[in-house]
Parts: C-alpha cells; sequence; structure tokens
C-alpha cells in the first residue's frame, strides 16, 4: 500500500507554527514583491480571497475582516519542509519527495493502516506543528484520489475495498485527477466523462490515442494496476534558476553586479545541497520588452568564488548603460553528483576550495543563511526584492530562535 501525506495550507501553516495567536485566524500569504496572494488557509478562502487577487485589490477584504498577511518567506519554508520529510523517513522505510508541501511513502506490510495513518499525522503535528492529510491506497494515483477526499473527511482515508473505492472515484469530477490538464478535462466533459468513475470504463486504447501513455497510465492505476513504483533517490534537478524582481530599475552596473553575485550565492546553495556541481552558467537581463543573455561553459564546479567571476564577466557583454533593468537572472546548468565528476588531477586548490566550502557551509547551516559570504554578494535593500511583511527565520538564523520564559 502506497499513502500520500499532504502539509494543510502549508505556507500559512508554518506561518502559524511559531504563532499560536493566529489559531483559526484567516491567513495569507505573498508572492515575491509582495504582489499577488499565492497562498492561504481555509478562513480566508471562506472570506472570497482566492490564489492570484493582486494584493492591494484585496485590501478592504482583509482590512475589514482582520487578516493577516506576510510575505513569502522560503527559508522558513524549506526547512520546514525538509523537517516534516525527515519526519516520514523516521515513519516509512520508503519516502518519495514529490513537492514542497506532499511525499509518498511505502506502507507495505503495516498492520492497521488507518491507526498508523493517524499515528503518522499525529507525529508530524507534534513534531512540527504542521497539519496534515493522508490518503493510502494501492497505487499512486488512487492515494492521491484518496488524499483530496481526506481533506473532506477526519484527515486521513483508506481506499482498500472495492465499493468504497468505487465511491471514491464517482466523487471525484475527472478535472481534479491527477495529470488531467484544463484542455483534456474540458474535451473529457464534453464527451459526458464527468468523474473518475466514468473515466475507467473508456476502453484503454482510446485513453491511449487521445490522452497518450500518460493517460492510459493514469486509467490503469486508478483500476489498482500500479503503473510507477516510489522514486527514493533524489535526481539532480536539469537546471537551478535563481533570480527577482529588483523593487525598482536598476542602471549601475555595480549594484546590477551585486544582485547577480548574490543571486549566484543561493543557485549554488541549492546546487550544494544536491551535492552536484554545474558545468555551464547563464545569464539574462530584462528591461520593460527586451531580454538579453549570455552562456558560457566551465569546468564543473560548485565553488561559489568562480562562479560569480564567471557570471560578472557575462554579464559585461550584455549590459548597456542606456537600459534601466527590473530583473536579472542566473542559470546553472549541465548539474551532475559530485561522486561522478571527472577531477583534475593536477589541481593544487581543490583541496583548499573544498575545505573551505565545508567550514562557510556548516557556519551558514548553524547560524543563518548568508552569514559569511563573499563581498560581491552584499544584499542591499535598493535593488533587493520588496518583503515589507517577512516572518522571523525561526528555525535557520540564531537570533529568530524563539525564546521560552519560565517564570
Amino acid at each position: 500500500m502506497i499513502g500520500l501525506v499532504d502539509c494543510q495550507s502549508f505556507y500559512c501553516s508554518c506561518e502559524r507554527a511559531f504563532r499560536p495567536d493566529l489559531m483559526d485566524t484567516p491567513i495569507i500569504v505573498l508572492s515575491n514583491n509582495d504582489h499577488w496572494i499565492i497562498a492561504l488557509n481555509p478562513e480566508a478562502k471562506a472570506l472570497g480571497l482566492k490564489r492570484g487577487l493582486r494584493f492591494k485589490d484585496s485590501r478592504s477584504i482583509i482590512d475589514n475582516n482582520n487578516v493577516v498577511f506576510f510575505s513569502s518567506n522560503y527559508t522558513l519554508y524549506n526547512d520546514i519542509s525538509w523537517r516534516v520529510m525527515e519526519t516520514l523517513r523516521d515513519l516509512s522505510p520508503k519516502v518519495e519527495i514529490y513537492s514542497i508541501d506532499e511525499a509518498f511513502i511505502d506502507l507495505s506490510g503495516f498492520k492497521n493502516l488507518k491507526a498508523y495513518g493517524d499515528t503518522i499525522r499525529n507525529t508530524i503535528e507534534r513534531q512540527t506543528r504542521i497539519p496534515t492529510t493522508i490518503g493510502i491506497a494501492s497505487t499512486k494515483s488512487l492515494a492521491k484520489v484518496a488524499q483530496r477526499l481526506a481533506k473532506q473527511k477526519d484527515g486521513s482515508l483508506i481506499l482498500d475495498m472495492p465499493d468504497v473505492i468505487s465511491s471514491a472515484l464517482a466523487a471525484t469530477p475527472v478535472k481534479d485527477l491527477w495529470g488531467v490538464g484544463s484542455s483534456y478535462a474540458k474535451k473529457l466533459e464534453f464527451a459526458g466523462v464527468r468523474t473518475a468513475a466514468d473515466f475507467i470504463k473508456i476502453p484503454g486504447w482510446i485513453v491511449k490515442k487521445e490522452m497518450t501513455s500518460v493517460g492510459w497510465m493514469l486509467q490503469r492505476e486508478l483500476k489498482g494496476i500500479p503503473m510507477a513504483d516510489l522514486t527514493v533517490d533524489v535526481n539532480p534537478r536539469k537546471g537551478i534558476i535563481s533570480a527577482r524582481q529588483f523593487r525598482s530599475p536598476v542602471r549601475d552596473l555595480h549594484i546590477i553586479n551585486e544582485a547577480i553575485s548574490y543571486y549566484a550565492e543561493l543557485a549554488v546553495e541549492k546546487l550544494r545541497k544536491q551535492v552536484c556541481t554545474a558545468n555551464s552558467v547563464t545569464i539574462s537581463l530584462e528591461t520593460f520588452g527586451r531580454v538579453r543573455h549570455v552562456s558560457s561553459e566551465i569546468h564543473p564546479t560548485d565553488y561559489l568564488p568562480d562562479i560569480i567571476a564567471v557570471a560578472k564577466t557575462l554579464l559585461k557583454k550584455i549590459y548597456s548603460s542606456e537600459f534601466e533593468y527590473w530583473r536579472t537572472t542566473i542559470f546553472l546548468f549541465g548539474i551532475e553528483p559530485v561522486s561522478g565528476r571527472q577531477i583534475k588531477f593536477f589541481d593544487d586548490n581543490n583541496s583548499k576550495k573544498r575545505y573551505l566550502i565545508k567550514r562557510v557551509d556548516e557556519i551558514n547551516d548553524k547560524y543563518g543563511q548568508h552569514t559569511i559570504h563573499p563581498c560581491a554578494s552584499e544584499f542591499r535593500e535598493d535593488w533587493g526584492m520588496r518583503r515589507n511583511y517577512l516572518s522571523p527565520n525561526y528555525t535557520t538564523r540564531m537570533k529568530d530562535f524563539p525564546i521560552a520564559h519560565i517564570f
């Protein structure tokens, strides 16, 4: 059996985990530069707020209903996600991380799955203060159906009996099926296929012809035939992108150099967490209506100063003082594991670089991101992303750690 564990209203739950005063309070989280609503909890949804609404256009609802709002704090969310996933690894022999707030787990051989599902949810909430739902079934697709319906029940649902599975499929609109996009959903609904129960009745050869092998495998999984095993090993990303929109348009090359160096630091941090190197760097500069980019191949590396040096050299090739720029981006490609990297035998500096990287990572892990960084990547508010409502980094910066007072 396979379980799908999903964190409820994850970004909002992360904010509320350290603010018990916000229990039962409507909460929203904003996009970069505080422009849009990107996450909200059920209390906020009940007021008519939705993802994608402009923050300033929603202020009347927000102010009249005491909605609490936060700038997106991805440092906090990523760290809480890691804690949730590590807790799951203690509870299951196999864990496949599907997204920042979802993971599939192997429950083969476990007895009394309802009780164990409750144990999983209670353990995660006790250790991380994040509420979850769990769906359990024989395939990933059925587990996804179960998890969606679990939100409407007591937080957990097991699809193990034929009659229970049939009822769940009949209660699942075809547009909500995992992997069915809006265009396919419209075609299916036009043909009278409105639920998952209707979908599994279509002849398999028709599904494969109209929806390719992806739709065919989905149909088989909904019939209880496993088509994909859990993927436990994390494959390196094909590329890493780091970018932000400037607070206001920037013309000064020195400021843009600072920004691209800072974004390179963020990208290389992700690269090293994957224990990988990159062999290609691409830089882009964007004005309103105009984008320029340039690339360069490099010897595979995860050494930040080398990548910053390449990025600044590339930046000079596309920069023009005639334009004001509103966004700059760094792309790292050619991602490969460090273990498979071809080493330069006569590189005397390699061991020194590895030692320096390790020490810097240890300090930043202990005292918070960007505690030690190259002078070139100094963060400045005049070009930095607008995040006026940012919460503290409760778990990754020592000065932000919650303090308990005993009287």
